[in-house]
């Protein structure tokens, strides 16, 4: 199943239609579907489509020229069955895309670079020699993302100035992941963003099951389950040291959110943990947040960015005695379902922050912002930490807003205390007001929404 992805797939194309040489080095984490979106982008295109393996340099060329001469065939081609060097098989290349548009996908570009270290360079002279006159299209793709940025697009990569476009693949959207979701009612949609976020490979594997609590005990809670190890895995596939990263998550997951606190939590120095915590947040399971419009650093807090990653570290430690005994059932009733409201209300304060993004980039919301997040910081009147779910500015105006996900209605009193709140950062910008919730609204704040223009929003119509 293929959702989204139109402004990638647009990017693509119109560099496919431009003339000349092309090189798109496409990158973003694991699972967020590069090579699905590449599939799609190539269909009914000329394509020589490589995938690189975890392979000896030897094996590497010959899988390769095995590609290249299969999918590529020329006169006399039949009877040569390996090229006897890289030099010799981007030089075929070469001689045989004269004269039309041609596509050349290397998938997983790191596994090859990094058992042949040498092959940028011999990319990068056969691109400026050969490739250069022709009309080859080519896309580089990886998922190992500090590779891609610093060996592939970075000042020092042999590379550096070759490609004509970068394009990071981001997870989808809260409203695209839904989409995965159209046979679930709309509240268990929800959910299953809150467990899968915007990973298609992770939307794909929930989508299979007919509702959200099938899809968590197949999923995570049966030792069989796709996801089960998942995290792990993938700490395992891109951190040399999977144990150290797996603590400072199981930390940030239990509670500590600041830089000293995390390294408390893992026995560690502050200065220690520094280089792993920012592998954390380039690989995008960990982000770093700041009150908006703050600059002091001191104020930044570290979060799990990652949904699977936030949903497997708050329940499935403590199902796991549970799942040894094939008691998925019970670690569903007891551990996990009467927990999930307080797990997904971050979700949808997420959620609220890019409905409201989407809003304003569709015109369905006015002015045009600059900047979105929250804001947390002082009450100076009543001398306690304040906190707003969703804001957003620009320099003349600022939106603020609240995010309920609970079973009662939400009434007057929270759109007074928002309006408090608003005035700690309104700093004399027009000021305006959007609540959202699950439950719906009373008709007290429905009527004073009305008289106020403030916008309501449930958690159905979020969809």
């Amino acid at each position: 199943m293929f959702v989204g992805r139109q402004r990638e797939l647009a990017e693509l194309e119109r560099r496919y239609q431009a003339t000349g040489f092309q090189m798109v080095v496409l990158y973003g984490r694991r699972r967020v579907g590069k090579t699905r979106l590449i599939q799609e982008f190539c269909q009914n295109k000329p394509t020589l489509f490589h995938v690189g393996l975890q392979q000896s340099p030897e094996a590497l060329l010959q899988t390769f020229s095995r590609d290249v001469l299969t999918q590529l065939p020329a006169k006399g081609s039949e009877f040569i069955s390996r090229f006897q060097s890289w030099q010799d098989a981007f030089h075929y290349v070469a001689v045989n895309a004269h004269g039309r548009r041609l596509i050349l996908v290397m998938d997983e570009y790191p596994y090859i670079a990094q058992a042949e270290p040498s092959v940028s360079s011999i990319l990068q002279r056969a691109i400026d020699h050969e490739w250069k006159p022709t009309d080859l299209f080519v896309i580089l793709c990886g998922s190992s993302m500090s590779f891609m940025e610093r060996q592939i697009l970075g000042y020092q990569s042999p590379l550096y100035g070759r490609r004509t476009a970068p394009l990071k693949i981001r997870p989808l959207p809260y409203w695209e992941s839904l989409a995965f979701f159209q046979d679930w009612r709309w509240q268990e949609q929800l959910y299953g963003y809150g467990v899968c976020g915007g990973i298609p490979q992770y939307l794909e594997y929930f989508s299979a099951y007919e509702d959200f609590a099938s899809a968590v005990k197949g999923e995570l809670l049966a030792l069989s389950g796709h996801l089960i190890e998942e995290p792990a895995n993938l700490l395992k596939q891109e951190m040399r040291e999977p144990g150290i990263y797996h603590s400072i998550i199981e930390a940030i997951a239990q509670g500590a959110t600041r830089h000293h606190q995390i390294a408390h939590a893992i026995g560690k120095e502050a200065r220690d943990i520094t280089s792993y915590i920012k592998a954390l947040v380039d690989l995008e399971i960990v982000e770093k947040k700041q009150p908006i419009e703050e600059t002091n650093r001191k104020k930044t807090l570290y979060a799990l960015a990652d949904n699977l990653y936030r949903f497997w570290y708050r329940f499935i430690p403590s199902c796991l005695p549970l799942m040894s005994m094939g008691m998925e059932e019970v670690a569903w009733s007891e551990n996990i379902a009467p927990e999930l409201d307080a797990y997904f209300g971050r979700i949808f304060e997420s959620m609220g922050r890019q409905f409201v993004q989407r809003a304003v980039k569709e015109g369905a919301l006015q002015p045009v912002y600059q900047q979105y997040g929250s804001w947390w910081g002082n009450h100076p009147q009543k001398k306690r930490q304040e906190e707003i779910d969703v804001v957003a500015v620009n320099s003349e105006a600022i939106l603020v807003g609240e995010c309920k996900w609970r079973t009662e209605k939400t009434g007057q009193a929270v759109l007074e205390s928002l309006q408090e709140r608003g005035e700690l950062i309104r700093h004399g910008r027009r000021i305006s007001y959007i609540l959202f919730s699950k439950a719906g609204f009373t008709e007290e704040v429905t009527s004073l929404a009305a008289e106020q223009g403030v916008r309501l929003v449930t958690a159905e119509e979020v969809r």
